[in-house]
């Protein structure tokens, strides 16, 4: 069983796009217009780190596809509709389990309606692993502009790292810590075998 761990950057920021409008900037990014400047994909199957870009979007969606399950940080409704937009095509899924969606679904169940920053990655991985992000995301576009790639790739990069070993604790422990204490998240039985035995 294949997994693969993943995250992006895009070039440009929302507001880039359509400044009187940030949600609909948010869409046109989804729609693949704001570009990815960095995309890495940890792949279980060779234990590799992979980098791509929107120079290499059509090897980055094919390399997306040959996963037995996909596993990102609110990756369903950005880094997905992103590389689909730059490929112009949707991509074919077998499984796709999003850390973000599955805690706001589980802290639902329990009555509380968390907001996007209740839950942002580096607040729940520091949380939990006590381990946070080590860039912000606003900060990408301006590495690219300025040339600073080694600081990019290894940002998208440790973004990865960060979202596969939470990703490996909830599987261990069965959830994550969230803003409300301990949340059990639903993983399958055999994503977590798999996700322990490749780790």
């Amino acid at each position: 069983m294949r997994i693969l761990y993943f995250d992006l950057e895009t070039r440009l920021h929302a507001e880039d796009l359509c400044p009187t409008d940030v949600d609909l900037g948010w869409d046109r990014l989804r729609r693949g217009e704001g570009g990815i400047s960095a995309l890495a994909i940890w792949d279980s199957e060779d234990e590799w780190l992979y980098h791509y870009d929107d120079h290499t979007i059509h090897a980055a969606a094919r390399h997306l596809e040959s996963a037995d399950a996909l596993v990102g940080y609110s990756s369903t409704s950005f880094d997905v509709p992103c590389v689909e937009g730059l490929a112009g095509r949707k991509l074919s899924i077998r499984y796709h389990f999003d850390i973000y969606v599955e805690l706001t679904r589980a802290l639902a169940e329990r009555g509380y309606v968390a907001s996007k920053g209740d839950c942002q990655l580096d607040r729940i991985a520091r949380r939990t692993i006590g381990r946070g992000k080590i860039e912000h995301g606003s900060h990408a576009k301006q590495l690219a502009i300025d040339g600073h790639w080694g600081r990019l790739w290894t940002y998208c990069a440790d973004d990865v790292r960060l979202t596969r070993d939470l990703f490996l604790y909830a599987a261990e422990h069965g959830g994550v810590t969230g803003p409300r204490g301990f949340i059990t998240l639903d993983v399958p039985d055999w994503l977590r075998k798999t996700a322990l035995e490749t780790r």
